[in-house]
């Protein structure tokens, strides 16, 4: 029997937890359970009890990229009313019906009893909240990276996902691209000898250094919502939507943006999902005027367990990893190796392999995911929680070298700096009421 067909009867710890869960949130919704075509049973469909309904929360233009996978989207959530009116109609459309609700407040979606599963991508000071929340209220999760925007924040939530038994899939979808996988298990089989310096390139933006003044938050914006348990700050458009990505109120920038996919790959390449790098010291740069404050023009040095010096550069967007005996690069776009016989070489069976996304869901990241969620395996995921937090530790680990400008000892289990106060009070910092983990 699948974890889906057991929907009714789940333990009653997690029934109290989500009866706890609504009396917290004082949400009384009398939510109907949206049935559409498939959920009939239909020829090319699944049955009813094994469907998955899934939510989005968050549809800005991330969150409609991806849209909630899953079997019947039937709710999407965002403080911006026209956000959430685009992509309801999106879902609507391609479904073929308007049972999609639209909500602004995301613990209304974590209220019905009959979604399954949410996908979080709104901006990165929201995701471990509202992921916790999810968890909690008996929710599996997809995530967009950064899994977070604080080190203390990640580490909460990996607990709680660990405490409930969730499926919480980050969106770190290298790990499911052929091409990094291979690079990866090259390197973590030792087909490059000795290796000696891993270089990151990653493409970086200054945002805008412009004066600025205060100005009218839009009717269709819930802006109290949408600055949540971040320090509150006057509205200016410059702020909210895509432009978060550049204020550090919000975000990590283009360190936690695209770091947290190529850094990832380093973590997974060495070896390093449970852990991290021992030293960084980093110099960077960022506008000294404006509302756009994040670090820009990039330079740290990470070392590693063994003395493996990872460097982190602006510039292109790719990987490097550079031994006694070849080099691999690794992007996107494409795979080369120098001799480029290495690509060729092939992984035996007493060595490492690498998972693969979960062919039964198509092959994707979310099919993993997916995949997951239908049959409960939380092992299935490969881009579990714990490893989206170790990645983004990564990444918050660079910024704070760059603001501090210093050199900085890290203890990756105790997730602590070592001997150094001033630097571990940057790992957390106080949240606006009523949001907490």
């Amino acid at each position: 029997m699948t974890a889906m067909k057991q929907r009714n009867n789940r333990p009653t710890a997690l029934r109290s937890t989500r009866r706890n869960f609504l009396r917290s949130t004082a949400v009384a919704i009398a939510a109907p359970t949206v049935i559409g075509s498939t959920a009939l049973g239909a020829p090319g469909s699944r049955p009813a009890s094994e469907r998955i309904t899934t939510a989005l929360i968050g549809s800005g233009s991330r969150g409609r990229q991806i849209i909630a996978g899953g079997d019947q989207v039937v709710a999407v959530c965002d403080v911006d009313a026209s956000h959430r009116a685009a992509a309801k109609k999106q879902i609507d459309q391609a479904a073929g019906s308007s049972d999609c609700r639209a909500y602004g407040d995301f613990r209304e979606v974590l209220a019905r009893d009959d979604i399954d599963a949410v996908v979080v991508a709104t901006p990165d000071h929201w995701h471990a909240y509202i992921a916790a929340m999810a968890v909690k209220a008996g929710k599996s999760v997809y995530c967009e990276k950064p899994l977070t925007r604080l080190v203390h924040e990640g580490r909460q939530l990996s607990d709680i996902a660990t405490r409930y038994n969730a499926i919480l899939q980050v969106g770190s979808q290298q790990r499911s691209d052929e091409k990094f996988i291979r690079a990866c298990e090259l390197v973590r089989n030792g087909r490059l000898g000795e290796l000696k310096r891993v270089l990151v390139e990653i493409p970086t933006r200054p945002g805008i250094d412009n004066d600025w003044r205060p100005r009218k938050v839009p009717a269709e914006l819930d802006y109290e919502m949408w600055l949540g348990p971040a320090p509150y700050s006057p509205y200016h458009p410059a702020r909210v939507h895509y432009k978060f990505r550049f204020v550090s109120d919000f975000s990590g920038g283009d360190v936690t943006n695209w770091g947290a996919h190529q850094l990832d790959i380093v973590q997974l390449a060495l070896g390093a999902d449970d852990g991290g790098p021992t030293m960084v010291v980093g110099r960077g740069k960022r506008n000294i005027h404006g509302i756009h404050d994040v670090f820009y023009d990039v330079n740290v040095d990470f070392t590693y367990p063994g003395g493996v010096p990872v460097q982190l550069r602006s510039g292109g967007n790719f990987v490097r990893f550079e031994g006694s005996e070849g080099t691999i690069t690794v992007s996107r776009e494409k795979l080369e190796a120098e001799p480029a016989t290495l690509l060729a070489s092939p992984i035996g069976p007493d060595e490492i392999h690498l998972p693969r996304p979960a062919a039964e869901e198509g092959g994707t990241h979310m099919g993993t995911w997916l995949h997951a969620v239908r049959t409960g395996n939380r092992s299935a995921l490969n881009a579990p929680v714990e490893v989206g937090h170790r990645s983004a530790t990564v990444c918050h680990l660079a910024n704070l070298a760059m603001e501090i400008e210093r050199p900085l000892r890290w203890d990756a289990q105790a997730e602590q700096f070592v001997d150094d106060p001033e630097a571990n009070r940057l790992l957390t910092r106080a949240t606006r009421e009523p949001w907490s983990l």
